[in-house]
């Protein structure tokens, strides 16, 4: 069965709209998931911001979400007022119930979304707002189908109309990514409510390690995704591979398979051709990693993802760590390890951040000078951290 397509509705109801800008409640969860919308949104609508979000947790994390949400408006110069609910963590206690405290991306947040849109189209009716929407939508990790076919439900229910949408499409992701470094949007590592589980996301240069340690937190009992592996997996059949052959006809080979070794040498020859590339895999490998992160239920998952960073991917994790080793090192293990020379390891090194860099942003950083034994006790303290941190 087809998904239906919440972006195309929402294209074709606001450019229905013509010259009207009909009044718009806008439940907004945070200041990133509303980069991706805010634009488009402003443009057809009169908007207010309605900051409902219960779930959030503690307060003070309240407090500095709705403080970023009022800098972007301000910082992008809208007339978008904001109105804001009281903290009151006992309204999220009486939404999930039972629920509470059980695996993220379940029943425990389908309850907590239905919570939120419905206090959303309660205040839209009461306010006489034409429309109500949401935010939600431009999160990879949200189920925009439950999302939408809920706000159409409450929109019978409280007679106000629903904005159908799924701002996470046609480049939300990167929208989101720019605007945030623009403007220093603060970007939450958790949707709101303490979770009973992590995400780890690890990262690092080429050759620093970072697959043996992911594989040392896998060995503890960690549930591991490789971006490399799905990179290759969306490579090997499929609509990913197609639209890389069209854009690469000379990394195709007779049987209709990628000759990645073709396909390399001419995407690290050229910015332009590298860039045309990622605008191709990042996002379809960030989809199949959100699809398999919230599938997992491991108290743990750990996504390694080399450009963690440069796919502004690290806000699907809750930590991140970066996996650093001394540059010769890295340099000699890419040579045995793949043959790949020095101008050829310094290509792709000079693709990637710097460490200095990742350092900067990640979490945690790890140091992997080839001392086996003191990086396995490292993933081990980390783990257990981790594990203490779920109780």
């Amino acid at each position: 069965m087809n998904k239906k397509d919440y972006n195309a509705e929402y294209e074709r109801i606001t450019a229905e709209l013509g010259g009207e800008r009909p009044g718009l409640l806008l439940h907004v969860c945070c200041a990133p998931c509303m980069s991706a919308g805010i634009v488009s949104l402003a443009s057809h609508f009169r908007v207010a911001a309605y900051f409902y979000n219960p779930n959030i947790y503690p307060e003070e994390e309240y407090d500095k979400r709705l403080g970023e949400v009022k800098r972007l408006i301000a910082a992008l110069g809208y007339d978008v007022p904001v109105i804001a609910e009281a903290y009151d963590r006992a309204e999220y206690d009486r939404a999930v119930g039972e629920l509470k405290g059980t695996a993220e991306h379940g029943a425990k947040c389908l309850a907590c979304i239905a919570d939120r849109l419905e206090r959303t189209a309660a205040r839209a009716a009461a306010d006489g707002y034409d429309y109500f929407a949401t935010t939600l939508t431009s999160s990879p990790l949200k189920d925009a189908a439950f999302i939408n076919e809920t706000g159409l439900r409450l929109a019978g229910k409280y007679g106000v109309r629903f904005l159908p949408s799924d701002f996470k499409k046609k480049g939300g992701g990167l929208r989101i990514k720019e605007t945030c470094e623009k403007y220093g949007i603060y970007r939450q590592r958790y949707c709101g409510c303490t979770p009973p589980r992590l995400v780890v996301a690890v990262t690092g240069g080429i050759a620093s390690g970072k697959s043996a340690f992911t594989g040392m937190l896998a060995a503890l009992g960690a549930y591991t995704i490789d971006a490399d592996a799905v990179t290759r997996e969306l490579q090997s059949s499929g609509p990913v591979l197609e639209r890389v052959l069209r854009e690469f006809p000379s990394a195709a080979r007779a049987d209709g398979t990628l000759d990645r070794a073709a396909l390399r040498e001419e995407v690290f020859a050229s910015d332009e051709r590298r860039r045309a590339l990622e605008g191709i895999m990042h996002p379809a490998v960030g989809e199949e990693i959100a699809r398999r992160v919230r599938a997992s239920d491991a108290k743990v998952t750990v996504m390694e993802v080399p450009l963690l960073f440069e796919c502004g991917m690290e806000s699907m994790a809750n930590v991140t760590v970066n996996v650093t080793a001394p540059y010769a090192l890295r340099e000699k293990r890419a040579a045995e390890r793949s043959g790949l020379t020095p101008d050829a390891f310094a290509a792709v090194a000079a693709a990637q951040l710097s460490d200095e860099e990742r350092a900067a942003r990640a979490d945690v950083t790890v140091v992997n000078d080839g001392d086996t034994e003191s990086l396995r006790r490292r993933a081990e303290e980390l783990m257990n951290s981790w594990l203490d941190r779920l109780k």
